[in-house]
Protein backbone atom coordinates (compact mmCIF):
# COMPACT_ATOMS: atom_id res chain seq x y z
CA UNK A 1 0.00 0.00 0.00
CA UNK A 2 1.11 3.55 -0.64
CA UNK A 3 2.84 5.01 2.40
CA UNK A 4 0.87 7.69 4.22
CA UNK A 5 1.55 9.72 7.35
CA UNK A 6 -0.09 9.05 10.67
CA UNK A 7 -2.41 11.98 10.03
CA UNK A 8 -3.86 10.15 7.04
CA UNK A 9 -4.10 7.01 9.14
CA UNK A 10 -6.10 8.79 11.81
CA UNK A 11 -8.16 10.70 9.27
CA UNK A 12 -9.31 7.45 7.67
CA UNK A 13 -10.72 6.56 11.08
CA UNK A 14 -12.05 10.05 11.79
CA UNK A 15 -13.41 11.03 8.39
CA UNK A 16 -15.11 7.74 7.42
CA UNK A 17 -17.65 8.19 10.18
CA UNK A 18 -20.80 6.24 9.42
CA UNK A 19 -23.25 8.83 10.67
CA UNK A 20 -21.54 11.83 9.04
CA UNK A 21 -21.84 13.61 12.38
CA UNK A 22 -18.43 15.26 12.41
CA UNK A 23 -17.47 15.47 8.76
CA UNK A 24 -16.50 18.93 7.57
CA UNK A 25 -18.10 20.06 4.34
CA UNK A 26 -14.91 21.53 2.90
CA UNK A 27 -14.47 18.82 0.29
CA UNK A 28 -12.58 21.19 -1.99
CA UNK A 29 -9.75 21.53 0.54
CA UNK A 30 -7.22 19.15 1.97
CA UNK A 31 -7.48 18.41 5.65
CA UNK A 32 -4.28 19.61 7.32
CA UNK A 33 -4.74 18.52 10.94
CA UNK A 34 -7.05 16.84 13.44
CA UNK A 35 -7.71 17.62 17.07
CA UNK A 36 -6.57 14.69 19.23
CA UNK A 37 -6.95 16.24 22.67
CA UNK A 38 -9.09 18.89 24.35
CA UNK A 39 -8.92 20.06 27.95
CA UNK A 40 -11.54 22.62 28.85
CA UNK A 41 -13.48 24.50 26.19
CA UNK A 42 -11.71 24.95 22.87
CA UNK A 43 -13.26 27.04 20.11
CA UNK A 44 -13.06 26.70 16.33
CA UNK A 45 -13.80 29.24 13.61
CA UNK A 46 -13.96 27.78 10.12
CA UNK A 47 -12.20 29.60 7.30
CA UNK A 48 -15.54 30.55 5.76
CA UNK A 49 -17.22 31.21 9.11
CA UNK A 50 -17.81 34.38 11.10
CA UNK A 51 -18.05 33.03 14.64
CA UNK A 52 -16.21 30.64 16.93
CA UNK A 53 -18.01 27.45 17.99
CA UNK A 54 -17.11 24.62 20.33
CA UNK A 55 -14.58 22.11 18.96
CA UNK A 56 -14.57 18.38 19.69
CA UNK A 57 -12.15 15.47 19.61
CA UNK A 58 -11.54 14.36 16.02
CA UNK A 59 -12.45 17.69 14.43
CA UNK A 60 -10.73 18.12 11.06
CA UNK A 61 -8.89 21.38 10.39
CA UNK A 62 -8.45 23.03 7.00
CA UNK A 63 -6.45 25.97 5.74
CA UNK A 64 -7.71 29.22 7.22
CA UNK A 65 -9.42 27.60 10.21
CA UNK A 66 -8.66 29.12 13.60
CA UNK A 67 -8.40 27.37 16.96
CA UNK A 68 -8.68 29.37 20.17
CA UNK A 69 -8.14 28.32 23.78
CA UNK A 70 -9.29 30.19 26.85
CA UNK A 71 -7.30 30.97 29.95
CA UNK A 72 -8.28 27.55 31.35
CA UNK A 73 -8.16 25.32 28.28
CA UNK A 74 -5.63 23.43 26.14
CA UNK A 75 -5.64 21.50 22.87
CA UNK A 76 -3.38 19.15 20.93
CA UNK A 77 -3.41 18.78 17.17
CA UNK A 78 -1.78 16.33 14.79
CA UNK A 79 -0.55 17.88 11.53
CA UNK A 80 0.11 16.29 8.15
CA UNK A 81 3.87 16.86 8.53
CA UNK A 82 3.84 14.49 11.55
CA UNK A 83 4.03 17.37 14.02
CA UNK A 84 2.04 17.31 17.24
CA UNK A 85 1.20 20.87 18.29
CA UNK A 86 0.20 21.68 21.86
CA UNK A 87 -1.80 24.85 22.36
CA UNK A 88 -1.62 26.18 25.88
CA UNK A 89 -4.11 28.44 27.64
CA UNK A 90 -5.16 31.69 25.99
CA UNK A 91 -3.74 30.77 22.56
CA UNK A 92 -4.86 31.40 19.00
CA UNK A 93 -3.71 29.31 16.05
CA UNK A 94 -4.40 29.80 12.35
CA UNK A 95 -4.12 26.70 10.17
CA UNK A 96 -1.98 27.99 7.32
CA UNK A 97 -0.91 24.83 5.52
CA UNK A 98 2.70 25.77 6.04
CA UNK A 99 5.19 23.45 7.70
CA UNK A 100 5.27 25.57 10.86
CA UNK A 101 1.81 26.23 12.31
CA UNK A 102 1.13 29.88 13.18
CA UNK A 103 0.29 30.28 16.85
CA UNK A 104 -0.07 33.22 19.21
CA UNK A 105 1.66 32.80 21.59
CA UNK A 106 4.03 30.16 20.18
CA UNK A 107 2.78 26.58 20.54
CA UNK A 108 4.81 23.59 21.65
CA UNK A 109 5.69 21.64 18.48
CA UNK A 110 7.31 18.21 18.35
CA UNK A 111 7.89 15.71 15.59
CA UNK A 112 6.76 12.08 15.80
CA UNK A 113 9.24 9.32 14.99
CA UNK A 114 9.33 8.52 11.28
CA UNK A 115 9.73 4.79 11.97
CA UNK A 116 6.46 4.82 13.88
CA UNK A 117 4.78 6.63 10.99
CA UNK A 118 5.91 3.99 8.48
CA UNK A 119 4.54 1.15 10.57
CA UNK A 120 1.24 2.97 11.05
CA UNK A 121 0.80 4.00 7.44
CA UNK A 122 -1.34 1.25 5.93
CA UNK A 123 -4.60 1.59 7.84
CA UNK A 124 -7.69 0.45 5.98
CA UNK A 125 -10.67 0.96 8.20
CA UNK A 126 -13.44 -1.33 6.92
CA UNK A 127 -16.71 0.52 6.81
CA UNK A 128 -20.02 0.02 5.11
CA UNK A 129 -21.84 3.22 4.17
CA UNK A 130 -25.07 1.63 5.38
CA UNK A 131 -23.78 0.95 8.88
CA UNK A 132 -26.12 3.34 10.61
CA UNK A 133 -28.42 2.43 13.46
CA UNK A 134 -31.30 1.36 11.22
CA UNK A 135 -29.14 -0.77 8.96
CA UNK A 136 -27.50 -2.47 11.90
CA UNK A 137 -30.88 -3.23 13.39
CA UNK A 138 -31.73 -5.05 10.17
CA UNK A 139 -28.50 -7.01 10.51
CA UNK A 140 -29.42 -8.46 13.88
CA UNK A 141 -29.01 -12.22 13.64
CA UNK A 142 -30.16 -15.15 15.67
CA UNK A 143 -26.89 -14.89 17.56
CA UNK A 144 -28.16 -11.84 19.44
CA UNK A 145 -31.10 -13.88 20.70
CA UNK A 146 -29.07 -16.86 21.81
CA UNK A 147 -28.80 -17.65 25.49
CA UNK A 148 -25.00 -17.41 25.33
CA UNK A 149 -23.05 -14.74 23.47
CA UNK A 150 -19.28 -14.79 23.14
CA UNK A 151 -17.49 -11.49 23.81
CA UNK A 152 -13.71 -12.07 23.90
CA UNK A 153 -11.88 -12.95 21.72
CA UNK A 154 -14.20 -12.75 18.71
CA UNK A 155 -13.39 -12.09 15.03
CA UNK A 156 -10.09 -10.39 15.78
CA UNK A 157 -6.36 -10.88 15.82
CA UNK A 158 -4.78 -11.15 19.26
CA UNK A 159 -1.22 -10.56 20.47
CA UNK A 160 -0.99 -13.24 23.15
CA UNK A 161 -0.91 -17.01 22.82
CA UNK A 162 -2.52 -17.39 26.24
CA UNK A 163 -5.75 -15.40 25.88
CA UNK A 164 -8.56 -15.10 28.39
CA UNK A 165 -12.13 -15.88 27.33
CA UNK A 166 -15.39 -14.19 28.30
CA UNK A 167 -19.05 -14.48 27.37
CA UNK A 168 -22.51 -13.25 28.33
CA UNK A 169 -25.50 -15.38 29.32
CA UNK A 170 -29.18 -14.56 29.34
CA UNK A 171 -29.87 -16.95 32.21
CA UNK A 172 -28.00 -18.68 35.01
CA UNK A 173 -26.25 -22.00 34.46
CA UNK A 174 -24.84 -24.51 36.90
CA UNK A 175 -21.71 -24.74 34.75
CA UNK A 176 -20.32 -23.48 31.47
CA UNK A 177 -18.08 -25.55 29.22
CA UNK A 178 -15.55 -23.73 27.03
CA UNK A 179 -14.54 -25.66 23.92
CA UNK A 180 -11.52 -24.54 21.88
CA UNK A 181 -10.79 -25.91 18.39
CA UNK A 182 -8.20 -25.54 15.66
CA UNK A 183 -8.28 -26.86 12.10
CA UNK A 184 -7.48 -30.36 13.36
CA UNK A 185 -10.26 -30.57 15.94
CA UNK A 186 -10.71 -30.05 19.68
CA UNK A 187 -7.73 -28.46 21.43
CA UNK A 188 -9.17 -28.51 24.95
CA UNK A 189 -12.45 -28.29 26.85
CA UNK A 190 -12.83 -26.71 30.30
CA UNK A 191 -15.75 -26.51 32.72
CA UNK A 192 -16.19 -23.32 34.80
CA UNK A 193 -18.88 -21.85 37.02
CA UNK A 194 -18.67 -18.22 35.86
CA UNK A 195 -18.71 -16.25 32.62
CA UNK A 196 -14.97 -16.01 32.03
CA UNK A 197 -11.93 -18.22 31.84
CA UNK A 198 -8.26 -17.34 32.15
CA UNK A 199 -6.11 -19.44 29.87
CA UNK A 200 -5.70 -22.83 31.57
CA UNK A 201 -2.25 -23.11 33.18
CA UNK A 202 -1.96 -26.82 32.41
CA UNK A 203 -2.69 -26.43 28.69
CA UNK A 204 -0.14 -25.88 25.94
CA UNK A 205 0.13 -22.33 24.65
CA UNK A 206 -1.59 -21.54 21.37
CA UNK A 207 0.44 -21.47 18.18
CA UNK A 208 1.45 -18.06 16.85
CA UNK A 209 -0.01 -17.42 13.40
CA UNK A 210 -2.84 -19.97 13.86
CA UNK A 211 -6.61 -19.50 13.75
CA UNK A 212 -8.88 -20.98 16.42
CA UNK A 213 -12.61 -21.40 16.99
CA UNK A 214 -14.46 -21.61 20.27
CA UNK A 215 -17.90 -21.93 21.78
CA UNK A 216 -19.52 -22.17 25.19
CA UNK A 217 -22.12 -24.65 26.43
CA UNK A 218 -24.32 -23.77 29.39
CA UNK A 219 -25.54 -26.61 31.61
CA UNK A 220 -28.46 -26.60 34.02
CA UNK A 221 -30.67 -29.30 35.52
CA UNK A 222 -33.10 -29.26 32.61
CA UNK A 223 -31.24 -28.49 29.43
CA UNK A 224 -28.01 -27.44 27.74
CA UNK A 225 -27.61 -24.32 25.61
CA UNK A 226 -24.77 -23.70 23.19
CA UNK A 227 -23.35 -20.49 21.75
CA UNK A 228 -22.45 -19.94 18.13
CA UNK A 229 -18.89 -20.71 17.07
CA UNK A 230 -16.56 -17.73 16.74
CA UNK A 231 -13.00 -17.47 15.55
CA UNK A 232 -9.87 -15.51 16.40
CA UNK A 233 -6.28 -15.64 15.18
CA UNK A 234 -2.99 -15.28 17.01
CA UNK A 235 -0.48 -12.94 15.40
CA UNK A 236 2.61 -14.64 13.96
CA UNK A 237 5.52 -14.62 16.41
CA UNK A 238 7.63 -12.05 14.57
CA UNK A 239 4.60 -9.81 14.06
CA UNK A 240 3.71 -10.05 17.74
CA UNK A 241 7.24 -8.92 18.63
CA UNK A 242 6.99 -6.04 16.16
CA UNK A 243 3.67 -4.92 17.66
CA UNK A 244 5.17 -4.98 21.14
CA UNK A 245 8.06 -2.79 19.97
CA UNK A 246 5.72 -0.32 18.27
CA UNK A 247 3.51 -0.14 21.36
CA UNK A 248 6.59 0.73 23.42
CA UNK A 249 7.64 3.35 20.87
CA UNK A 250 4.21 4.96 20.85
CA UNK A 251 3.97 4.98 24.64
CA UNK A 252 7.47 6.43 24.96
CA UNK A 253 6.47 9.19 22.55
CA UNK A 254 3.73 10.16 25.00
CA UNK A 255 5.58 9.23 28.20
CA UNK A 256 4.87 12.65 29.71
CA UNK A 257 1.13 12.25 29.11
CA UNK A 258 0.41 8.52 29.63
CA UNK A 259 -3.37 8.98 29.92
CA UNK A 260 -3.86 11.46 27.10
CA UNK A 261 -6.44 10.95 24.38
CA UNK A 262 -3.67 11.71 21.87
CA UNK A 263 -1.84 8.57 23.02
CA UNK A 264 -4.99 6.47 22.85
CA UNK A 265 -5.87 7.93 19.42
CA UNK A 266 -2.54 6.84 17.96
CA UNK A 267 -2.68 3.45 19.68
CA UNK A 268 -6.27 2.86 18.58
CA UNK A 269 -5.48 3.70 14.96
CA UNK A 270 -2.40 1.48 15.08
CA UNK A 271 -4.39 -1.46 16.45
CA UNK A 272 -7.00 -1.09 13.71
CA UNK A 273 -4.20 -1.10 11.17
CA UNK A 274 -2.87 -4.37 12.61
CA UNK A 275 -6.30 -6.06 12.80
CA UNK A 276 -6.25 -6.01 16.61
CA UNK A 277 -9.86 -4.93 16.75
CA UNK A 278 -10.51 -5.70 20.41
CA UNK A 279 -7.45 -3.71 21.44
CA UNK A 280 -8.72 -0.87 19.26
CA UNK A 281 -12.13 -1.09 20.94
CA UNK A 282 -10.46 -0.76 24.33
CA UNK A 283 -8.57 2.38 23.22
CA UNK A 284 -11.61 4.11 21.74
CA UNK A 285 -13.63 3.35 24.87
CA UNK A 286 -10.96 5.24 26.81
CA UNK A 287 -11.16 8.10 24.31
CA UNK A 288 -14.95 8.21 24.64
CA UNK A 289 -14.65 8.54 28.41
CA UNK A 290 -12.03 11.28 28.20
CA UNK A 291 -14.09 13.15 25.59
CA UNK A 292 -17.54 12.56 27.01
CA UNK A 293 -19.21 15.14 24.76
CA UNK A 294 -17.71 13.94 21.47
CA UNK A 295 -19.85 11.77 19.15
CA UNK A 296 -17.02 10.52 16.95
CA UNK A 297 -15.46 7.99 19.37
CA UNK A 298 -18.85 6.28 19.61
CA UNK A 299 -19.17 6.23 15.81
CA UNK A 300 -15.82 4.48 15.55
CA UNK A 301 -16.80 2.06 18.32
CA UNK A 302 -20.05 1.34 16.52
CA UNK A 303 -18.18 0.38 13.38
CA UNK A 304 -15.63 -1.71 15.29
CA UNK A 305 -18.33 -3.62 17.15
CA UNK A 306 -20.08 -4.24 13.84
CA UNK A 307 -16.83 -5.58 12.39
CA UNK A 308 -16.44 -8.11 15.21
CA UNK A 309 -20.09 -9.14 14.85
CA UNK A 310 -21.54 -7.57 18.00
CA UNK A 311 -24.53 -5.80 16.47
CA UNK A 312 -26.17 -4.95 19.79
CA UNK A 313 -23.09 -3.08 21.02
CA UNK A 314 -22.71 -1.44 17.61
CA UNK A 315 -26.26 -0.10 17.77
CA UNK A 316 -25.73 1.04 21.37
CA UNK A 317 -22.62 3.04 20.43
CA UNK A 318 -24.20 4.56 17.33
CA UNK A 319 -27.23 5.62 19.36
CA UNK A 320 -24.88 7.37 21.79
CA UNK A 321 -23.23 9.11 18.85
CA UNK A 322 -26.60 10.27 17.51
CA UNK A 323 -27.63 11.58 20.91
CA UNK A 324 -24.40 13.53 21.35
CA UNK A 325 -24.66 14.87 17.81
CA UNK A 326 -28.14 16.22 18.48
CA UNK A 327 -26.76 17.90 21.59
CA UNK A 328 -24.15 19.65 19.43
CA UNK A 329 -26.84 21.07 17.17
CA UNK A 330 -28.77 22.72 20.01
Amino acid sequence: MQSKTVLILLLIVFSSSVLSLSIDQQTDQQCIAVITEINGEVLLKKANGSEFAKAYWGTQLFRGDQIKTSIKSEAKLLFSNNNFVSLGPNSLMTVSGKESPQTEPGGNVRNISSSMMINMSALTFKRNEKKDVGALADLRSGNTEQAIGLTLPVNTLIKTNRPSFSWLTRKSYDNCIVNLYNSKGLVWSKKVSGNDLAYPENEKELEFGETYFWNVEGEDLIDTDKSANHKFSVLPGEKSTEVEKQETLIRNTFKDEPESSSLHSVLGAYYINQGLLQDAINEFHIISKINADAPLPHEILGSLYSDVGNKDKAIEELQKALSLSKGKEK
